[in-house]
């Protein structure tokens, strides 16, 4: 099993104070901001991490292509600064918390980010059309007397 690549990338001052690191592992649901390059100053969620081209895109960060169609702009990621990180794993909260330890600092749980979802619109149906109204029994017979005499 090959081991892939962690992308160690420097966190935000915030992040340095409160958890006394300066550098800790890229995961997809990881809020970073770029802070080199054409798209520098803009920021977003991570989306997906290449390990075979040593690159990262992010929620939000496009280039577009000769054909007009938009594509995700790669980024290195030595090109990017942590501002919040995604604890939502239990694996990522320990690492925060060992490596926090051996600097004595006390890192509380903190509750996932509760991610929204989309309300979904039900569009209105008239009443006449909500329930299809259900066959009495005296229909059903009527129907199969019917699939009878076509046989």
């Amino acid at each position: 099993m090959a081991v892939k690549n962690t992308f160690k990338v420097f966190l935000s001052k915030d992040l340095r104070k409160k958890y006394g690191i300066r550098s800790f592992s890229l995961a997809k649901g990881d809020i970073v901001t770029i802070e080199a390059g054409s798209k520098k100053g803009e920021g977003g969620k991570v989306l997906d991490i290449n390990h075979v081209d040593a690159k990262v895109s992010i929620e939000g960060i496009t280039a577009n292509k000769a054909d007009g169609k938009q594509k995700a702009f790669m980024i290195d990621p030595s090109n990017l600064k942590i501002t919040r990180l995604d604890l939502s794993r239990q694996e990522r909260l320990q690492k925060i918390k060992d490596l926090a330890a051996r600097k004595n600092i006390i890192v509380e749980d903190e509750p996932a980010p509760a991610v929204e979802a989309p309300e979904a619109e039900i569009p209105e149906v008239p009443e006449s059309q909500s329930e299809p109204e259900e066959e009495t029994e005296e229909e059903k017979a009527e129907g199969e007397n019917e699939d009878d005499q076509q046989n």
